[in-house]
């Protein structure tokens, strides 16, 4: 049974947005599988770093910051950071802490699972924390800043799985905590330790880590530090109550629940302005609540606890990725309970959630609960597709855990080089001061040698480095040389690469479907030799593709008399299986003409044109395939009802390496090739090759070949 965890940096992101938010926080969100209770820290920067100033400007970085906290929840992380680089932009007076403040925020970014996180981000925004403050000597300037810094980088090294050099970061960042004599901040340093237990399901240690950071957090002081007066505590309370609750210890569990909902009532008052994090947090605590009475089969409160928790994080936003994993705990209540007209109206409603909001983990519990709901109704077959689409994503989402029995021992030791460390740092003083006298002594006796024996020979080099470079530029010029052309021919290889992976996909995906049905044992359309017939033909219409392609792409090598009605009806049998999965249908009509082709390249044509058509029309749409013979040429028309292409794009979707390429309707991924090869092979039978699209009106494609 999942549950959910309180993460740091979802509340750094949220937290912005409100008035007077800082840096570091805790929040609550489920946890999966592969669910972390802290996050590393993405980001992307340019390496440009200007001067600041002293001065800092905490009203107006205030205003910035919780401006592009809400572009980034309205209309995307990419919209936040361009409003945030052309604000910053235009303050070139912004002090250390207001650059420090940008540069965190921007990190946080990439950080939040709640969109697209972007690991390779992460560590450019940590360097240019480091580089702000080492210019700045952070160190003694900003001690708790260079901290902090410490601690992230050790969490990207976590994330990389350089444990040893993530826990050095870690200590350093203890011992730099600890020079401040400040326990507030200690608890930032506690809760990665009790993060990091809990993930390697060392629930019990955790807690204990847990409760020791709430002692820490509850030392600090200061009116308006809403992260480590409220978020934290509530939090670090939260999150006990997770370890218990797996732990199986559901009553600890709903103590320490309960403690953090008395806390935040208890504290509520003394941020007016803070009401929409409170409702948040509220929701999430129930969501953990819900999973202990659901463990109890008490359902009715189960339902209660998780209706609130929907109807609060449901709202324009509000923590919307957490609503969705209340609704999946909410179907999987109705599901245990039998009431499965319930479970089937919250299951809809889940999807057009995550349609609108698509979320892997939420769709991984959708399709696990969809299952379940099919196989309650002996709906077999719908059971068993969701079956299989819940064990693929299933096995993509596992990662490799690593466990680390000897963490503790770890920090331990640390702590046990560290003080070996700062005593051999005194004896080795020391000795400096002994051997530097006789150093100097040395080298300068040294150096005289050295500049009489360099008089000597610097003639004789000269002349000798002389020939050596230009040895040395004829041999670059040749290696250049060489390299242009390897680049070249590897440009080559790898556009042949691309058009045998794209013209190879048809005949093999037939294969596939083919043989999945043969498996499924779903005869009443076809019989068995059917399938064997198409899986005989694109096997071999496979082969004459790859020995096609590897003398030449495009060019017509092999032309024949094609009779056109029976060439086309095989194409369109052989794509018949894929549209019937999107419940499609192709419509063919044909007159009896023969022409002079050759017959694997325009197989080729038509195939990719069919696949189009069935990539981009909706299911239950029809695609039609008509052919008519003129005075002196043939035409062939294929027409969709789908999306049809856009006037920015029309120019476009011939070239070889588009960027005019758009998913289908059902998600297939976009390759950009296929449209420009086919041109290539209708302009090589001395044909035509165009189309006609309007948006959501469909496309029609033409082909006019001569008859000779």
């Amino acid at each position: 049974m999942k549950d959910r965890i309180h993460l740091r940096e979802w509340v750094d992101q949220y937290r912005t947005f409100q008035q007077q938010m800082k840096r570091t926080s805790i929040f609550t969100c489920r946890q999966r599988r592969y669910s972390l209770i802290w996050l590393i820290s993405f980001g992307f920067y340019s390496c440009e770093l200007r001067t600041t100033s002293d001065t800092d400007h905490h009203a107006r970085v205030d205003s910035l910051i919780n401006r592009a906290t809400f572009l980034k929840f309205s209309e995307g992380v990419e919209r936040s950071q361009a409003f945030l680089d052309s604000a910053y932009a235009r303050f070139p007076e912004a002090g250390v802490m207001d650059t420090y403040r940008k540069y965190d925020f921007l990190r946080g970014n990439y950080a939040d699972p709640n969109f697209k996180m972007d690991y390779g981000k992460a560590v450019a925004y940590v360097d240019s924390l480091f580089l702000l403050l080492e210019a700045n000597n952070g160190k003694i300037n900003y001690p708790k800043e260079y901290a902090r810094a410490r601690l992230l980088r050790g969490d990207n090294l976590h994330y990389l799985k350089q444990y040893d050099e993530a826990y050095s970061q870690y200590f350093q960042g203890k011992v730099l905590i600890e020079s401040t004599l400040d326990t507030c901040q200690s608890s930032q340093y506690t809760s990665r330790i009790a993060g990091m237990n809990y993930q390697e399901k060392n629930y019990r240690k955790a807690a204990t880590y847990y409760k020791q950071a709430y002692r820490e957090v509850m030392t600090c002081t200061g009116p308006n530090d809403f992260d480590n007066l409220f978020v934290s505590p509530q939090g670090y309370l939260s999150n006990i109550g997770l370890s218990y609750s797996n732990l199986e210890m559901p009553d600890s569990a709903l103590y320490y629940y309960e403690k953090a909902l008395h806390f935040i009532r208890q504290n509520e008052h003394k941020f007016p302005n803070q009401q929409d994090f409170m409702a948040m947090a509220r929701a999430v605590i129930y969501g953990n609540q819900a999973v202990i009475y659901l463990k109890r089969k008490d359902f009715p409160h189960a339902e209660f606890l998780l209706k609130e928790s929907i109807r609060i994080n449901r709202q324009k936003g509000y923590y919307n990725r957490d609503a969705q994993f209340s609704q999946a705990k909410l179907c999987e209540v109705y599901l245990v309970s039998n009431r499965l007209e319930m479970a089937r109206l919250e299951l809809l409603s889940l999807k057009a959630s995550l349609d609108t909001l698509p979320h892997p983990e939420a769709s991984l519990r959708w399709n696990n609960l969809q299952w379940q709901y099919f196989e309650k109704v002996h709906q077999i077959s719908q059971a068993y597709h969701y079956l299989k689409n819940y064990l693929v994503l299933r096995d993509s989402s596992d990662h490799h855990k690593a466990i680390f029995e000897d963490m503790d021992q770890a920090l331990r030791n640390l702590g046990s080089q560290h003080e070996i460390e700062l005593l051999s740092k005194k004896d080795e003083v020391n000795r400096l001061y002994l051997i530097g006298t006789i150093a100097v002594l040395l080298l300068s006796l040294i150096i005289v040698f050295l500049i009489w024996q360099s008089w000597k020979r610097t003639r004789k080099n000269l002349l000798k480095s002389a020939e050596l470079n230009q040895r040395i530029i004829g041999r670059n010029t040749q290696l250049q040389t060489t390299l242009t052309e390897l680049e070249r021919s590897q440009q080559e290889n790898n556009r042949l690469l691309q058009i045998v992976a794209h013209d190879l996909r048809t005949p093999i995906g037939a294969i596939s479907m083919a043989v999945d049905l043969l498996i499924e044992g779903q005869f009443k359309a076809h019989k068995p030799r059917d399938f064997l017939e198409i899986i005989k033909s694109s096997s071999a219409n496979s082969l004459i593709l790859i020995d096609n392609l590897m003398h030449a792409n495009t060019s017509v090598t092999k032309k024949e008399m094609v009779e056109l009605q029976g060439f086309l009806s095989s194409c369109v049998d052989m794509l018949r299986l894929r549209a019937q999965e999107k419940k499609q249908e192709i419509d063919l009509r044909t007159e009896v003409v023969s022409v002079f082709l050759d017959r694997q390249k325009m197989w080729r044509v038509i195939s990719n044109l069919i696949t189009n058509a069935i990539k981009f029309s909706p299911p239950d749409s029809t695609i039609s395939v008509r052919m008519k013979k003129n005075v002196h040429t043939v035409s062939i028309t294929i027409k969709d009802q789908g999306i049809g292409i856009p006037v920015q794009l029309k120019d476009k979707v011939f070239d070889l390496y588009t960027d005019a390429k758009r998913a289908g309707t059902a998600g297939e991924k976009p390759f950009g090739m296929g449209l420009s090869i086919s041109r290539q092979i209708v302009e090589a039978h001395q044909g035509k090759l165009w189309f006609e699209s309007d948006v959501s009106q469909g496309t029609t494609f033409y082909i006019e070949l001569p008859v000779q």
